[in-house]
């Protein structure tokens, strides 16, 4: 029988081996402080840690993931995204500060447009990030401690500080590793006479061997949008998301109704809404998050990719319920005919800047568009106040234009005709010309008589302005001798008069004629965007504010309607100033509307009711026979047709002028 071998006991482990076992694992310890550490995606720390402000986790979309990986790509130098509001560019900076603190320490500076906006910044965004539960395990932030300031937060190998934009110390002896800019296009132009505010926070980690930059704003004024300027330095990339019914690939666009873009029914009060492919297929608003998961980014400057990112992203790619096509649709639908309005949604709702309506509209489309139904010299059925404008010419052997317009109470005007007065401006028959003019009756459309309420006759050229004198002077009340400034422009159409006291033989004469400075500017932008205004189809109203050109109105008259544009020139602080230019020779046309509707806002026509503007609609009458302009009473009533008057306009009281010699004091 065979013996089973003798087991063997264990060897207890030495206590050298012990030893050895202990520095082993401390060793290993201690070396794994060295090793580099895994640090996730940022679209995977916002997914995991980030957090709402009500406490809910963050779930980023698709389009938002791949905007916030490219922060902590080590790649990318910079990061520039020209944004709408609802998007979410704000929470991806938040988590993006969090990530910094919990895994890559850093000098960070946030620049906010004022100083105001950064502390508001620090309380309502930043300290809430400061107390997630992954922020805390690093770093803590007592209330009330050296370390915890309102616009200065330090921790353990970094800091970040909130500084305002407006003001210039704010740039100074401070050196980051991190810069980033909050909304600059609403920064100030120049900090003083340090620069333009975004290029000096810039250079505030210049030395930086880690230096990393981003700016997100949502863009304003088309030419001076300093993210539209970052964006076009970039990558220049747009999301592109497939059609769930063929596939095509394509970036969302707000659209004209014409091609691919938003469309809605009904047409004035939406109930739905969808978006029109690019093939012609309809796609549902359900679709869009399949949609954003399938999309991808694509770069247009694809040579700046990947150290310049720069994203375009706009309210429809959105999944927040308030960025639905429905309500894109209704938000436009609200504000499509007011531009101050209009620019709004376009700066907060598509993302875009805001191109000053400045440009001279086609004098082409207007010429088009002229109302076959309507006349020259015949005012329509809805014509209901009429007033003249005035431009005095020397060359050529001398000539006044006048212009006639109407005004609605629709808030629209139309243009009747021009009369041209032939003669030498100093000529006193050249002036008994304009009188027979101006003294004329229109019979409008509907058989109604109206004659003119005001003229405003131009005294800016410096030429003929004690002509203009003159001739105002004999007609008070009725004439108003104006002149553009565009220094008024940002405050009132037409400023409260002068007197202007000297005749044309340098005689002197109290009181004698008043002068009207007029807002040119404004209404030139006003009327440049009336002007814009598409003429309706399928039986729908007329937008308010429409201006209307009867059939027979010379080519020549309307290109010099749109003969000016607005130019903006940089001024060397940075800043800007807005001018207006002449683009043909001639430009009476505009002159002339400009300021016919200057003297409609001073009778308050803007303010008038349906019965102020009856009284102007009223019965049919024959014209009463009137004396010449030269005896016209002050009120519109004397000048209009119909027997019932329409409303005052309010006249400022004439300043009191003291006597140097009799006045108390003395």
């Amino acid at each position: 029988m065979r013996k089973s071998p003798r087991t063997k006991k264990r060897a207890e482990p030495s206590a050298i081996q012990v030893v050895g076992a202990e520095i082993a694992a401390a060793a290993r310890e201690w070396l794994s402080i060295f090793k580099p550490r895994i640090k996730p995606k940022l679209s995977e720390f916002m997914r995991d840690h980030g957090r709402t402000d009500d406490g809910r986790r963050i779930r980023p979309f698709p389009f938002q993931s791949d905007m916030a990986d490219a922060f902590t790509d080590p790649e990318t130098e910079q990061v520039s995204v020209r944004k709408s509001s609802r998007i979410g560019y704000s929470t991806i900076l938040q988590c993006f500060i969090a990530y910094r603190i919990r895994y890559d320490p850093a000098r960070s500076l946030i620049y906010q447009p004022t100083i105001d906006d950064a502390e508001k910044f620090s309380r309502d965004d930043l300290d809430p990030v400061l107390q997630w539960k992954i922020v805390r395990e690093v770093a803590t932030f007592k209330p009330r401690h050296a370390d915890n300031q309102i616009r200065a937060k330090r921790y353990k190998g970094g800091w970040v500080q909130i500084k305002g934009a407006n003001s210039p110390k704010e740039f100074r002896r401070v050196t980051a590793d991190d810069v980033f800019l909050e909304e600059c296009d609403g920064y100030p132009w120049a900090a003083k006479e340090e620069g333009d505010p975004a290029r000096l926070a810039f250079k505030r980690n210049l030395t930086s061997p880690r230096r990393f930059r981003a700016a997100g704003s949502t863009p304003k004024v088309k030419g001076f949008s300093r993210i539209d300027g970052l964006f076009e330095q970039g990558s220049q990339e747009y999301r592109y998301v497939p059609c769930p019914e063929c596939g095509h690939m394509q970036k969302l666009v707000f659209g004209d109704g014409t091609g691919a873009g938003i469309r809605w029914e009904p047409r004035h009060a939406p109930t739905r809404a969808w978006y029109q492919c690019e093939n012609g297929c309809e796609i549902d608003e359900e679709h869009k998050p399949w949609m954003d998961e399938q999309g991808e980014w694509r770069a247009d400057n694809p040579a700046a990719f990947p150290r310049h990112r720069s994203f375009h992203i706009w309210a429809a790619y959105s999944q927040h319920p308030g960025a639905a096509w429905l309500e894109i649709a209704r938000e436009f639908l609200e504000v499509r005919h007011d531009p101050n309005l209009l620019r709004t949604f376009v700066n907060q709702v598509l993302g875009e800047a805001w191109a000053e309506k400045g440009e001279a509209p086609e004098w082409q489309r207007l010429y088009d568009r002229r109302e076959k139904a309507m006349m020259v010299g015949t005012p329509s059925a809805k014509a209901a106040l009429l007033i003249g404008a005035a431009d005095v010419q020397r060359g050529g052997g001398g000539r006044i234009d006048l212009d006639i317009w109407a005004f609605r109470p629709d808030g629209g005007r139309e243009f009747v005709e021009r009369i041209e007065v032939f003669g030498p401006i100093a000529d006193p028959k050249t002036w008994a010309g304009l009188d027979e003019a101006v003294a004329r009756t229109w019979v409008t459309a509907d058989g109604r008589r109206l004659r003119l309420a005001r003229v405003a006759i131009d005294s800016g050229d410096g030429e003929n302005t004690m002509e203009v004198y003159r001739w105002a002077r004999r007609h008070p009340g009725f004439a108003m001798a104006v002149k553009g400034r565009e220094s008024i422009a940002a405050q009132q159409a037409i400023g409260s008069p002068t007197w202007q006291d000297v005749t044309v033989n340098g005689r002197k004469i109290k009181k004698g004629v008043r002068l009207w400075n007029i807002g040119t500017s404004m209404l030139k932008m006003e009327l440049y965007g009336q002007l814009a205004l598409e003429k309706p189809v399928d039986g729908e109203d007329y937008p308010k504010g429409y201006v209307f050109l009867p059939d027979g109105t010379p080519d020549e008259w309307i290109k010099q309607l749109v003969a000016e544009e607005l130019r903006i020139i940089r001024l060397r602080n940075g800043g800007f100033r807005r001018e207006w230019h002449k683009v043909r020779d001639r430009n009476e046309a505009l002159d002339n509307a400009v300021y016919a509707r200057a003297v409609a806002v001073s009778l308050g026509v803007d303010r008038w009711g349906p019965r102020q503007w009856g009284k102007l609609m009223g019965a049919i009458k024959a014209p009463r026979k009137t004396a010449a302009p030269a005896q016209a009473s002050e009120t519109v009533a004397d000048q209009a047709s119909t027997p019932i008057p329409p409303p005052r306009a309010k006249r400022p009281a004439p300043a009191r002028r003291s006597n140097p010699f009799t006045s108390r004091g003395r």
